[in-house]
């Protein structure tokens, strides 16, 4: 048995296939033994390495400062020493430089220490040095303030009939805009413009993409926000950040291009009696004509404003005189510093009485329905020529109450004054009366 054994074991040790990978685990860990029992120290260096500055829970962000100076450009060196099996190991991310603000408590510059922490499992190893060993940091209160957007168009004309009116900003909700940062920054800005530049004669309204250009005193230019999302200083020089928030950096300006005419201005009535004509000699106007401004081809297509109808059941001897805002097409607007125009109807000729009205009829009641009300409307002023209202009677007029759609119930429903004899005469006013509708 033991001869077997000794044949097996010595054919195994001439077997290559055996002994190769054997002697390369013999190999290594001899080299791991020796290097453990060794134990050699050696220095590694790593370069561009970023630093963290954070005053999130500290006095300072109670106090409402905020870092205003660019932390993240400034590069360290950092050497650090150890075993060389765990120093070789290491990389950048395996570890954390950082900042204390302990002891900022106002607005101003700090040279704070560089720390340098483990940000992974791996150990072993220890900081030599990190060069520069210091960051400057500069500390600002945080201020929010809102501007409006001034649009300015340069080089901006219109062809000959037309107008360029005053730019504006495209979005309604860009009118103004808000800036967050340093105080010692946002307390230097006195407006904010919206530019582009046009060199164009116009013949239709135009939109353009804008600059933000934010302005100091005298005028001066402090910051640009360009149109493609670059920044520019005062110099005119890109730069990366400011350490300002905008709550929109890009922005549109519409320049508007408008026609001006004048036309007339016509009254117009409703619920006129058949047998009355209103014509222009029986009203007048206070502004005839009125000159209007707007987009050129609505413009084009209005020939005179018609007012609002002027409700003829308002018209009486003693009122005559009717104030009349304007409604006109979208784009367009009065050019002249006009609210309304006062309409005033030619009253000669026709006086008003007062009757009780005791004919009460009723339309559009369902054949299922009853309606009753009271036996009569009072106080009913009745206008028309004067000679025909000397002759009128109370019995020459009734009211017809409208019941469509109507259930049973109480119902309080304007009537309406009418006569069959008389074309030419008119309730003056509204009158109301409550009807009672049953089954």
């Amino acid at each position: 048995m033991k001869k077997i054994f000794d044949f097996n074991l010595r054919k195994l040790l001439y077997n290559k296939k055996f002994t190769i990978p054997l002697s390369l685990i013999l190999s290594f860990a001899i080299w791991l033994v020796i290097m453990i029992n060794q134990n050699p120290v050696r220095e590694q260096i790593f370069t561009d390495i970023t630093a963290s500055v954070s005053i999130e829970n500290t006095v300072a962000s109670e106090m409402g400062l905020g870092i205003v100076s660019d932390v993240t450009s400034q590069k360290f060196t950092v050497t650090v020493s150890g075993p060389n099996y765990i120093v070789s190991s290491l990389k950048p991310e395996d570890f954390l430089l950082s900042a204390s603000v302990t002891d900022v408590n106002a607005a101003g510059t700090y040279s704070l220490e560089i720390l340098g922490t483990r940000n992974s499992s791996k150990s072993g190893y220890s900081f030599v040095s990190i060069t520069p060993s210091t960051i400057d940091v500069t500390f600002d209160y945080i201020d929010t303030k809102e501007f409006t957007v001034v649009p300015k168009l340069t080089g901006v004309g219109a062809t000959e009939g037309l107008i360029a009116q005053t730019p504006v900003v495209s979005n309604s909700e860009q009118s103004t805009i808000t800036i967050k940062g340093p105080r010692s920054v946002v307390q230097q800005i006195e407006s904010v413009n919206a530019v582009a530049k046009v060199d164009d004669t116009l013949n239709a309204t135009q939109t353009y993409d804008a600059d933000i250009v934010i302005v100091g005193a005298n005028d001066k230019t402090l910051y640009r926000y360009s149109a493609d999302g670059k920044i520019y200083n005062s110099s005119d020089e890109e730069i990366q950040s400011n350490n300002l928030t905008l709550s929109f950096t890009s922005v549109k300006v519409t320049q508007p291009i408008s026609k001006k005419a004048t036309v007339k201005v016509n009254a117009t009535f409703s619920n006129v009696p058949s047998g009355i004509t209103v014509g222009e000699g029986d009203w007048s106007i206070d502004h005839n004509t009125v000159s209007i401004i707007g987009t050129p081809s609505v413009v084009d297509s209005i020939s005179e404003i018609s007012l609002p109808p002027i409700d003829w059941r308002s018209v009486s001897s003693s009122s005559s005189s009717f104030e009349v805002s304007p409604k006109l097409p979208d784009g367009v607007k009065i050019f002249d510093n006009i609210d309304y125009f006062t309409v005033t109807v030619n009253t000669k000729g026709y006086t008003e009485r007062v009757f009780t009205v005791t004919d009460i009829r009723y339309s559009g009641l369902a054949s299922s329905l009853n309606a009753k009300t009271g036996r009569s409307i009072k106080n009913v002023k009745i206008c028309g020529p004067s000679d025909v209202i000397k002759s009128l009677k109370a019995t020459d007029l009734y009211a017809v109450i409208d019941l469509t759609d109507k259930s049973a119930g109480q119902h309080n429903i304007e009537a309406v004054i009418k006569s069959d004899k008389y074309n030419n005469i008119w309730q003056n006013g509204t009158y109301n009366a409550t009807v009672t509708i049953t089954d």
